[in-house]
């Protein structure tokens, strides 16, 4: 399991840039460090704890350093870790550099929608909350405040090139475009404010490179969004 997953970089995709020692892998390209430990109850069941990623990489960083994944969560690094730069990029409408899904269920979607699924973030809850100011910020601050949530549903979260898609036991389906108004990323969570409607839509669980990475796609499939406030 550790050499096939780490036979290039989780992050960069780099090969040669790799080194291993121990436990021990560190990327000489985007600086990125995991230490591998194993769970408690056997030695294969193996957990990865992120100690490090380099310059560039700010953003990011809060949502990795620190905490510990699944395997099946590093391997999803190459679709949700980007350096900031690359996030600005994603702000714009350029996508030019953004790795598509390549899970079962994104490409289910695709099949049923006939949209291209641009993000895929499992395991998240939708909520009605607080309604949000006009304008959008895509750089995560604070969390969610919990108990002022009305609580949906849990699903899957994906954005294809034109909606925000939310199956669970029934679908959401939300437009980019005029009609959304507001956006702001949490720590945790990530809300969309639409025209007309008294309150905002929530998606929670988010890990905070993971709501980066969303609000940047988001402004960048709605022009009308942009920072309302400084990094």
């Amino acid at each position: 399991m550790t050499t096939e997953l780490f036979s290039t970089c989780p992050v960069c995709a780099e090969e040669t840039a790799l080194s291993h020692s121990g436990k021990m892998f560190q990327c000489n390209h985007c600086g990125l460090t995991i230490k591998e430990k194993h769970k408690l109850f056997g030695k294969n069941h193996v957990e990865y704890v992120v100690q490090a990623i380099g310059e560039g990489y700010d953003i990011a960083r809060a949502g990795l350093v620190g905490n510990t994944f699944s395997p099946a969560e590093v391997q999803l690094f190459r679709e949700q870790v980007y350096p900031d730069a690359v996030l600005a990029e994603f702000a714009t409408g350029n996508f030019d550099r953004l790795n598509l899904p390549t899970s079962v269920l994104a490409q289910i979607l695709l099949e049923q929608l006939r949209e291209t699924v641009y993000l895929h973030v499992d395991h998240l809850r939708r909520a009605h909350g607080p309604a949000l100011e006009p304008g959008g910020n895509r750089f995560p601050h604070g969390t969610v405040p919990q108990n002022a949530m009305d609580w949906q549903d849990e699903g899957n979260l994906f954005l294809t090139n034109v909606r925000i898609v939310f199956p669970s036991n029934t679908f959401t389906f939300i437009r980019m475009g005029r009609k959304m108004t507001g956006l702001k990323t949490f720590e945790d969570g990530v809300a969309v404010q639409l025209k007309g409607e008294d309150h905002a839509t929530y998606f929670v669980g988010i890990k905070p490179h993971q709501a980066a990475l969303v609000g940047a796609y988001i402004q960048g499939r709605v022009p009308g969004l942009r920072e309302s406030a400084a990094e």
